[in-house]
């Protein structure tokens, strides 16, 4: 590494669900070092998913002790889980576990307060994600917990003030909590009573790509990094991996075939729909229209731990490559991806996943090609829902995440589509979007714009192009997939 980039490195935390990465990047995007630490979640009650906040600071500070050996980068940012949240004493000590945003606790209190009008304030549709809905689960179960807690802290305020000392967060990290009205980037009192919680228990909200604080001394201990070092206000994952993708201008979408499987678009005007959640973009005051699906890869991990039974990359690498020699249409077998929730455009807490047209012929790539397939119809769904509202076609898909490993997928989604999909070789597009953040707010190369630094730093896009041959097939099935969850809905909710 010469030493101009040395000088112009910048540091990305992308602390998810499953683990803490701390990756540097160069001027150009590329990666100079990274490090990874898993991270352990726990169910003490079915639905229900916790984590320890004190694993999130440890891995957060073993990995960037890594990373930073013999380095003085130029600027920190953070990614992160987004909803998960946890509340902290007068000493910033845990008072119980993080809840978690895949935690589906608080369905009643969705049903009892979830409007239009908490829609309209946080741009968020009624599910259990939000920190809104469980914050309210707390007041009723356990009343104390709140009372005591001096802050209540999403994961970038966390992280935040142990790095900085500050109490102040990103609103763009603040917005996914349900607690703060989306069009002005402000709290909502409205939001903040029936969630019972006050305002001097939250973090100050800075704008994203704005620099928060500097590493203290006593950090600088633990992480390595030189204190002082600037640390910039981040985004949620989601927004992260739309920013790292370069994806700051309509005609594109991004979807990451995370854990959860992510589609948006950007938005230069606040709206809301039942197809999308509005969210503050990284690139301030801006908008990111987003559908989720909380059990995206998840859905794939659970194939092959519980259905398969060898959760190995040769076992992974069969069952690819069986399911491709499956013809289009899994031989007429239909999965609906709901193994955790149905998120847009139906935000049903009660819906279950099923294969729907089961035969005594099919075999397990026919399961697990409909798995996939299911997951890519429940996209088209929401995207073409989207573009109805945004009067805007996509032209074309960027693809990120562990899931676009998968060239059958890859084909799959451009087929599908009926459009070009994109993917690169670069394997962490949520921390790039971090280090777009961070890079932009010290004017790296001496650009400060974030949308000029994303392009810069954004680089080395391969086309997929769609194939016609089995165009007619997916188009016959996505209009029978269309048709699952309002055929099923009710079955589920008495199953619930």
């Amino acid at each position: 590494m010469d030493s101009h980039a040395s000088a112009s490195v910048v540091i990305a935390v992308d602390l998810s669900t499953t683990a803490c990465k701390a990756i540097a990047f160069g001027p150009r995007g590329e990666i100079v070092a990274s490090a990874r630490r898993p991270l352990g979640t726990s169910s003490p009650q079915p639905g229900w998913q916790e984590q320890s906040s004190d694993d999130w600071w440890d891995a957060t500070c073993e990995a960037l002790r890594e990373v930073s050996a013999g380095r003085e980068p130029r600027a920190v940012a953070v990614a992160h889980q987004r909803e998960s949240f946890v509340c902290l004493d007068d000493d910033g000590q845990p008072l119980r576990p993080a809840i978690l945003w895949i935690d589906d606790r608080a369905t009643p209190q969705v049903k009892a307060l979830g409007s239009e009008r908490i829609h309209e304030l946080t741009g968020r549709p009624p599910s259990t994600a939000p920190t809104f809905y469980k914050l309210a689960w707390m007041r009723e179960h356990e009343p104390r917990v709140l009372e005591r807690a001096a802050r209540v802290a999403e994961v970038h305020a966390f992280l935040v003030e142990r790095l900085t000392g500050e109490w102040a967060t990103s609103w763009a990290s603040a917005d996914p909590t349900g607690l703060v009205d989306v069009r002005t980037f402000r709290y909502s009192d409205e939001l903040l009573g029936p969630a019972g919680v006050r305002r001097d228990q939250l973090p100050a909200l800075a704008a994203p790509g704005s620099i928060i604080g500097g590493v203290t001394e006593a950090a600088a201990v633990e992480t390595g990094l030189p204190a002082g070092t600037p640390v910039v206000a981040g985004s949620g994952d989601g927004q992260s991996a739309g920013l790292g993708a370069a994806v700051c201008e309509s005609g594109l979408a991004y979807l990451n075939l995370g854990t959860a499987v992510t589609l948006g678009v950007h938005a230069d005007r606040y709206m809301t729909g039942p197809a999308y959640r509005s969210m503050a973009s990284p690139i301030a005051g801006r908008w990111t229209l987003e559908a989720a699906l909380a059990s995206g890869v998840r859905t794939l991990d659970w194939f092959r731990g519980r259905i398969l039974g060898d959760t190995s990359e040769a076992a992974l690498a069969r069952l690819e490559a069986e399911s491709a020699a499956v013809p289009a249409g899994a031989d007429g077998l239909l999965f609906l991806p709901y193994l955790i929730r149905a998120e847009a455009p139906y935000w049903d807490p009660d819906a279950r996943g099923a294969w729907v047209g089961l035969r005594e012929h099919h075999e397990l790539p026919n399961l697990y090609r409909a798995a996939l397939e299911g997951i890519t119809y429940e996209q088209l769904l929401v995207l073409s829902m989207i573009e109805a509202d945004t009067g805007t076609r996509a032209e074309r898909l960027r693809l990120m995440g562990g899931g676009a490993n998968s060239a059958l997928w890859v084909q799959m989604i451009a087929d599908v589509f009926e459009r070009p999909v994109e993917i690169t070789e670069h394997s962490e597009t949520t921390a790039l979007g971090a280090a777009v953040l961070a890079a932009a707010a010290v004017g790296i190369d001496g650009v400060w714009d974030v949308v000029a630094t994303a392009g810069r730093m954004s680089q080395g896009w391969r086309e997929v192009k769609p194939r016609t041959d089995d165009r007619e097939t997916y188009r016959r099935r996505f209009d029978v997939y269309r048709e699952l969850y309002p055929a099923l809905s009710g079955v589920f909710g008495k199953l619930a």
